[in-house]
């Protein structure tokens, strides 16, 4: 009986580990808050930028004005904006990361209210890592 229990719990931990497994870098490039939400979503689904080195990349948007909107940091080219987000090329360049990470910041000026804005944290990687 004992270890007919045992096996129930090795087995539960390993289910609880591999669900946390999951890409959680990805979901640090989502962004809600009431109705308006903003996902960088990264070319190839990557999860790291490297140093020097061009990654295309598109801010997906729902419940945003365009027009208001606002994506800048260092080593960011836009491409072209349409009806399903932006898309950009983006280049990091080491002296402007902070503790190994790309600050990109989107912003939509709301009139009369408070900001929809937030700060992606992109980890960079050296082309030598």
């Amino acid at each position: 009986m004992k270890i007919k229990v045992l096996n129930y719990i090795i087995y539960g931990i390993i289910m609880l580990t591999l669900a946390s497994c999951g890409n959680k870098t990805q979901s640090d490039f989502i962004y809600s808050k009431a109705d308006k939400k903003v996902e960088m979503v990264l070319e190839n689904n990557a999860e790291f930028l490297v140093v020097g080195q061009p990654t295309k990349a598109k801010f997906v948007t729902e419940n945003i004005d365009n027009q208001k909107f606002l994506i800048f940091g260092p080593g960011i080219m836009v491409n072209q904006a349409d009806k399903d987000g932006f898309r950009f090329t983006i280049t990091p360049i080491e002296k402007t990361l902070v503790d190994g990470k790309l600050e990109i910041q989107v912003t939509e000026r709301i009139e009369n209210g408070e900001n929809f804005t937030h700060k992606f944290l992109v980890p960079v990687k050296t082309k030598a890592e």
